[in-house]
């Protein structure tokens, strides 16, 4: 995350533009308010989601697996979402746990287990979306 609360000065980006000349200073000023933005709204979704016992990795996993009506694969999972394998599995064994996904066998690949949403997922996964949206439309 980016934690800077007050951005360069305009002198002083001007400052590094001197030593770095390939550097554009428009372009690095919104560059660093696009950063401070997205930081800034993380941390509201964070907060959110602490509040509501899950975490961002969770959510996009019931949304994800919401897409899915046939499951889809650990794999697959990663390959969406921009998060280690370890976490995912550590991510979809509490979600399971707490009755959000289910594990099946795919049909076709006895050998191949699939995550699904249950209907408690889908069902919390709908309740938290009012508030994940407010928060994305307020940022």
């Amino acid at each position: 995350m980016f934690f800077l609360k007050y951005l360069p000065t305009q002198s002083l980006l001007l400052n590094y533009r001197e030593h770095f000349p390939e550097g554009s200073e428009p372009q690095i000023a919104s560059q660093l308010e696009m950063l401070r933005k997205a930081s800034l709204l993380l941390r509201d979704l964070d907060d959110f989601f602490r509040e509501h016992d899950l975490s961002l990795t969770r959510f996009l996993i019931l949304v994800i697996l919401d897409g899915a009506s046939n499951g889809l694969s650990h794999t697959s999972i990663v390959d969406r979402i921009d998060v280690s394998s370890p976490v995912i599995s550590r991510s979809l064994g509490a979600l399971v746990s707490d009755g959000m996904v289910e594990v099946i066998t795919d049909a076709e690949n006895k050998r191949l287990k699939l995550n699904r949403l249950t209907r408690a997922g889908r069902e919390r996964l709908l309740a938290l979306m009012p508030g994940y949206y407010e928060i994305l439309l307020r940022g």
